[in-house]
């Protein structure tokens, strides 16, 4: 019996120590997908940059300041501090893989550790909204087990990591808050501590500025739930704001290196993500929407079809709810700047014509934000029983999706999406996830090792083929041109229904069904052309 309410006590940390090691060593065995490759090269560079720095070396950094400046180059490197330690637990591991491809596979454990740690301050925020600690748990496990988010935490370097930094530097803020609202105190490690995190946030990526907004929503709204005249509240609040400013300002320029040589590079770096050109489409309900010229429905379409259903229904249920939600000061700050904050960031996104595409990558640091709200409404609105079923079943059902789909899980679609051919209507393996499935099936047996291949990932496959195929990998934009047959095509990514010349077989199809469909959506190919 002891043994029993000990389990029960802890379930949410027994679950988090199975989970932490089924999801690392599931991050190790993903594909390595398309952008992987620019931020390896990003990073070197700016260990350049710091070697020529301190130790007076002259490597190569023209990449970041000459002609062939690409986005990359302003990208910092905090991320990449972070994952430093954790590589070196698995650099020892053999892979049977390139070196370089090993140098990407093993920063994979880092960005799902940083998504597990997002995952235990879900839970504190959820159970500050709620003070239900099953709740809080049963939902954290709800919110790890989320296909679509988990998924890009197995190989996403730079949008997931941002989501999970974003949500932590929440909870952390919300800490502050929660301090000053109940005692009128403000704790210097707090603020240290957030002052740090917002740094390492736009240090993966610049548009964490808009965290800031986030920052003064909150602030309006302590302010507004206080009786502290506005001058009183300042000289409470000021010093504390200079710190964390100074803090963020310093490390921003730590963990940027090169900005160090010309700090106005900052301002290039903003000037060229607003500015780049993306001319990348994503299909979205059947339709090729331009990255450069997107409608205003691009975003709610993505959300009504990747949210799980249960998070919808929040949603739709949050105006029957709110009064209930509003009773207490510390939940009408926290949903009311969650709101605020979403409804903003979209707003701005929408009104400014922000280049977005892949479809909701950019934006992933809304969703847990969006899960939030809906849960509080679920849980102000709903018996408790019937939301524990239904949060059960939910994970239940996730697990079995996560299993089923692996590695594609950031794929995932709710059950809307049933109704619709998902092939046609909506992006596929757009980050090039099976390279390592495809890769496998180029190591069998059957296949002649002797021949090329011609593949828009030919970098891709190369990491897991190594030099089984005495690297004769032909580019593919010959593949229209004559090349000594017989010869192996694959397409994955975009080119899935690119055309082929003639005499050309197909010999694999990567093949997932989604939910309860009985469609087969296809993600790669490959064909023997003789």
């Amino acid at each position: 019996m002891k043994i029993f309410q000990l389990i029960n006590k802890n379930f949410f940390n027994i679950f988090l120590f199975f989970y932490s090691l089924s999801v690392i060593v599931a991050s190790l065995n993903t594909g390595i997908t398309h952008d992987e490759r620019f931020d390896l090269h990003n990073f070197q560079l700016n260990k350049n940059i710091i070697s020529n720095f301190f130790l007076n070396t002259d490597f190569n950094t023209e990449y970041l300041y000459g002609e062939k400046t690409f986005m990359t180059a302003f990208y910092g490197i905090g991320f990449h501090i972070f994952s430093f330690p954790i590589e070196q637990i698995f650099n020892f591991v053999d892979f049977d893989m390139t070196e370089e491809g090993k140098l990407q596979i093993i920063k994979h454990p880092s960005i799902i550790i940083l998504f597990i740690l997002s995952g235990i301050y879900f839970k504190k925020l959820i159970f500050l909204l709620t003070l239900n600690k099953n709740f809080s748990s049963l939902v954290s496990i709800f919110y790890l087990l989320y296909p679509y988010l988990i998924g890009h935490s197995f190989f996403n370097t730079k949008d997931a990591p941002f989501m999970s930094v974003w949500l932590i530097c929440t909870f952390f803020i919300v800490k502050i808050i929660k301090d000053f609202l109940t005692k009128e105190k403000i704790f210097l490690k707090n603020i240290i501590i957030l002052g740090l995190l917002t740094s390492f946030l736009i240090s993966i990526r610049v548009i964490g500025f808009l965290i800031f907004l986030e920052y003064l929503i909150f602030i309006i709204f302590l302010f507004n739930n206080t009786k502290i005249e506005f001058k009183n509240f300042i000289k409470k609040i000021y010093k504390y704001l200079i710190l964390f400013v100074t803090i963020v300002i310093i490390n921003i320029y730590l963990f940027h290196p090169h900005f160090w040589k010309n700090p106005q590079t900052l301002f290039f770096a903003l000037d060229f993500f607003k500015n780049h050109v993306q001319t990348v489409c994503t299909i979205t309900l059947g339709k090729c929407m331009e990255a450069q010229n997107l409608p205003s429905t691009y975003l709610p379409i993505w959300f009504l079809f990747k949210l799980p259903i249960i998070m919808l229904l929040g949603l739709l249920l949050f105006p029957f709810t709110d009064k209930q939600i509003f009773k207490k000061k510390i939940n009408r700050i926290i949903t009311g700047t969650l709101i605020t904050t979403i409804s903003s960031i979209l707003f701005l996104l929408i009104f400014t014509k922000a280049i977005l595409y892949d479809e909701l990558r950019h934006v992933l640091f809304l969703v847990p934000l969006i899960m939030i709200v809906s849960i509080t409404a679920l849980y102000n609105y709903f018996s408790k029983k019937i939301l524990f079923a239904s949060f059960l079943m939910y994970i239940i059902f996730f697990s079995l999706q996560n299993i089923k789909i692996f590695p594609y899980n950031y794929l995932w679609l709710n059950n809307a999406s049933s109704f619709l051919n998902v092939s046609s209507n909506f992006e596929l393996d757009y980050w090039g996830a099976s390279t390592r499935n495809i890769s496998n099936f180029f190591k069998s047996k059957d296949i002649d090792k002797k021949k090329c291949i011609i593949s828009n990932r030919n970098e891709g496959l190369k990491y897991f083929l190594k030099n089984q195929f005495h690297n004769c990998y032909i580019p593919f934009k010959n593949i229209d041109k004559e090349n000594q047959r017989p010869f192996y095509v694959a397409l994955l990514e975009r080119k899935i229904k690119k055309g082929l010349p003639n005499r050309c077989t197909e010999i694999y199809r990567e093949n997932i069904s989604l939910n309860f469909s009985k469609e087969k959506i296809t993600l790669a190919k490959v064909y023997r052309c003789d």
